[in-house]
């Protein structure tokens, strides 16, 4: 055997972990990346609303959890990240909250009808209907306060919702208002540009439920 046929034998066996050692590296760099761009995307959305960022320790890689937080209007506003499930489930959500300044146990959940919310129907969960059609047919709206809420989706604040849904790219969005605390999120990282346009609009939606809720709650004593 020619030595070049004898190096051609020895390197043939580490080939799928040279292959295997690449992907890794590649998706290393990307996660790195993304991590970069979201960062610098976030601060920039800070900068829009005059808020701070915060930033978690940092991973063996260098990657940061981000949040950004302060006063807006008079009120509390973040923007910030969190995940849901484990494993191949896990989703990773983009979100902006407003906190009202008074919340007396209004709850609201807002998702656009399909798949996942035919199954909370089969475990159980009701929907309310506002009464608008065009409305209740693209929204699965849950509350504990049905004839509050009713009154509360004004026009003007149902289309305002109807856009966040009808922008393109939107994936799994949410709208509630629960825990004291009114939020918009969808599936997704601040590394994605239009995500972050989206919220940045999702903003004035989040404050105006907040309103809701502090309505709700009545005048403060």
């Amino acid at each position: 055997m020619s030595g070049e046929n004898r190096g051609v034998a020895t390197i043939f066996p580490l080939l799928p972990v040279i292959v295997i050692a690449g992907v890794v590296a590649l998706v290393l760099w990307a996660a790195i990346r993304d991590n970069r761009i979201a960062a610098e995307q976030l601060r920039r959305l800070a900068e829009q609303f005059g808020l701070n960022v915060e930033a978690s320790s940092a991973s063996a890689l260098g990657l940061q959890k981000l949040r950004a937080r302060g006063n807006w209007r008079g009120r509390p506003l973040e923007f910030f990240s969190y995940t849901t499930g484990a494993g191949k489930s896990r989703t990773v959500w983009c979100a902006v909250a407003v906190t009202p300044r008074t919340a007396d146990g209004l709850t609201l959940a807002l998702q656009r009808q399909g798949l996942g919310t035919k199954v909370l129907e089969l475990f159980g969960a009701s929907e309310i209907e506002v009464g608008d059609r065009a409305f209740d047919d693209v929204w699965f709206v849950q509350t504990n306060q049905p004839d509050f809420l009713r009154a509360a989706l004004i026009p003007e604040l149902r289309a305002k919702v109807n856009a966040l849904a009808e922008a393109k790219g939107v994936r799994g969005l949410r709208l509630m208002i629960e825990n004291g605390q009114a939020r918009y999120a969808e599936q997704g990282t601040f590394a994605n540009a239009a995500l972050v346009e989206r919220l940045a609009r999702a903003a004035e939606v989040v404050a105006e439920l907040a309103d809701v809720a502090e309505v709700a709650a009545g005048p403060r004593r």
